[in-house]
């Protein structure tokens, strides 16, 4: 008797080990991490795209910091145009331009599910953004972790 009694004990014992230990090291702990959000900024004058700099803070409606500035690519929009004989070319505008910013959330989160003035952010589309000093329109091309 006493030897069943033991030998349950161990085995319980043992599968509450195995058990405590699945939980907390094979299923792991959602850790927070940063979201980099990469956009592009079409056709817009100098004047703006001059105004969004690295380091310049993306804020909501309310005033809170929720994306900071971490990288920026300027370079001339392209617009199509019809030559004389009918062919189609792509060339630079000679004033717009577009940027390429990446953007990384203020706050950690668990999901790379965000929102930005109660929009919902989702690769594809397109949100109004708001600096101190500029707005803009920029289409969310990538939400990665970091």
């Amino acid at each position: 008797m006493k030897k069943i009694f033991l030998s349950i004990l161990i085995f319980l014992i043992i599968l509450l080990s195995i058990l405590i230990v699945s939980r907390k090291y094979i299923q792991g702990k959602d850790s927070d991490f940063y979201v980099v959000v990469k956009m592009s900024v079409g056709n817009i004058l100098p004047e703006v795209a001059d105004s969004i700099n690295i380091g310049d803070y993306l804020i909501d409606s309310d005033g809170n910091k929720i994306f900071v500035v971490i990288d920026k690519l300027e370079k001339y929009s392209e617009v199509p145009v019809e030559t004389s004989d009918g062919r189609i070319l792509k060339v630079s505008h000679p004033i717009n331009k577009s940027l390429y910013l990446t953007v990384k959330s203020m706050k950690p989160s668990k999901k790379l599910v965000l929102s930005y003035n109660r929009v919902s952010v989702r690769i594809g589309g397109k949100i109004i953004f708001e600096t101190s000093k500029t707005r803009f329109v920029g289409t969310i091309l990538s939400l990665d972790k970091e």
